[in-house]
């Protein structure tokens, strides 16, 4: 596979990837919800998107 690629889809999936401040467990959210709070689904907690 190409490493172009594979350097592109493992960007996206990390600026996607947020961990819950309460239950410290990752997670990764939707694309159109990347700049928006979202609320953990292992405890319910939000999460707030990642600093720019």
């Amino acid at each position: 596979m190409n490493p172009y690629f594979m350097s592109g889809i493992i960007s996206t999936l990390f600026g996607l990837k947020r961990t819950c401040p309460k239950c410290k467990r990752d997670q990764v959210v939707p694309s159109d919800k990347k700049h928006e709070k979202v609320y953990c689904k292992f405890c319910g907690a939000g999460i707030p998107p990642a600093k720019r």
